[in-house]
This record gives structure tokens, C-alpha cells and sequence, in this order.
């Protein structure tokens, strides 16, 4: 799996994820323009409830600090055995105003690998959902910043129609020049019904150059 900026993606993060539209009724209307993202991977012979209390910690903390909305998501299926962390925050004033008065506290490290990255929310039609897929792609590097960003578009209308909203980030700051496309659904079952939905979708790119350099999925769940 290509680990993703949460992915805190980020993974990743990538993020990319809760609805960005949640919020308590009478609450102050966030734009949500940026997302940093965190993965951690679980050591082997570890625990994963034990880090996944220690990471709900750590999301909670950022919350706290000033971040706009926080969640933590668990592995299913992709690639390393991993969390993912993401925040949003509406601008890079918000960002320092957090980061400026944090005072990072000595804790115990539970997790192994661990990755950040910030990226630019450029779509955000995702919904609620019990599961979140994370499709994560980068483009060809004789391609123009702007010729790589409409690949990515045509690639994220396909996603956005067969899943019913998703959200689409693109490399700022971290590892990778990438973009992550995050996409909702309920159950598996109705993830049979989004790929029934991709298929013809899918079928006129088939034969379409889109320079694509490298790609990986993840399917993550909701950790609350």
C-alpha cells in the first residue's frame, strides 16, 4: 500500500475522512479547504485495541487544539495494516494559530511507521458513512502540475457518479505528489452496488492515456 497523509492519509490524509459537512446545528459554517493527515502502522504482535485507544486520544487532543473536525479510521483492506488520522481546518492562519500554541506532550510511542502529510481539499461531495475507500493516484512526471490535476478530475467525476459524493485532495505539503479520492458506503453490500454503478462508468477510460504513474486503494471504517 502506498501510505497516505492522514492520509494523520494522508491516507491517507488522504483524507480523507469525515463528512466534511458535520457539525453541531448553530455552529459556525467551516470551509474545510485543507485536511492534514497521519497514517500509523501497528508493529507486529501488537495490540490494535490498545493503540486504537491511545490514537482516539490523540484525535480527540487535535480536535481540542482547534482543528475543525477530527476522526480516526481502521484498516480493512489494502495494503499495510494501518490507522488513519485526518483533520480539517479552513486555512493556513487556523493551522498556525493551532500549531503555534501546542505543547507536545512526552508519550509513549504505540504505533510503528508513522507519516503526516497536508493536503488541499479541491471536491467535497462526501457523505456520511459506516466506510470510507481511499483511491490514491499519482501521474506521469513529464506532465504539467495542471495536465496531472485534470487526470485526476476525470478520474474523480467517475468516482464521484458511481459512489454518490466523494471528496477529492491533492498534495501540498508531505510525501508524494498525489492525489487521494475518498468515497463513502454503508455496508459491503452496498459497496457491490457502487462497483455495479462503476462498471460502465469505467469502460470509455479503458482505453484512455491518463498517464497514470502509480495507484493504490484502501478501504477503512469508521473508528468512533
Amino acid at each position: 500500500m502506498n501510505k497516505v497523509l492522514i492520509l494523520p492519509m494522508a491516507l491517507m490524509s488522504i483524507a480523507a475522512f469525515a463528512n466534511h459537512h458535520e457539525m453541531k446545528e448553530g455552529s459556525k459554517k467551516h470551509e474545510n479547504n485543507f485536511a492534514y493527515l497521519s497514517t500509523y502502522t501497528m508493529p507486529a504482535g501488537s495490540n490494535p485495541a490498545t493503540l486504537e485507544k491511545s490514537l482516539l486520544r490523540n484525535v480527540q487532543d487535535l480536535k481540542d487544539e482547534g482543528y475543525n473536525n477530527c476522526g480516526l479510521l481502521r484498516h480493512a483492506f489494502g495494503g499495510d495494516r494501518a490507522f488513519y488520522s485526518y483533520c480539517y481546518f479552513d486555512s493556513w492562519e487556523q493551522f498556525a494559530e493551532i500549531n503555534d500554541n501546542v505543547t507536545n506532550a512526552d508519550v509513549r510511542q504505540l504505533y510503528g511507521d508513522h507519516e503526516d502529510r497536508l493536503v488541499a481539499v479541491d471536491e467535497k461531495n462526501l457523505g456520511p458513512s459506516k466506510y470510507l475507500v481511499m483511491a490514491t493516484y499519482s501521474f506521469g512526471p513529464y506532465l504539467t502540475m495542471a495536465e496531472r490535476g485534470e487526470r485526476a478530475k476525470i478520474l474523480f467525476d467517475i468516482y464521484d457518479e458511481g459512489f454518490g459524493g466523494c471528496n477529492m485532495m491533492s498534495h501540498v505539503w508531505g510525501p508524494g505528489l498525489e492525489w487521494q479520492i475518498v468515497c463513502g458506503f454503508d455496508s459491503y453490500a452496498d459497496f457491490a452496488k457502487k462497483n455495479a454503478a462503476l462498471a460502465p462508468l469505467i469502460e470509455p477510460i479503458t482505453t484512455q492515456k491518463l498517464d497514470i504513474l502509480s495507484h493504490s486503494d484502501d478501504i477503512m471504517v469508521r473508528v468512533q
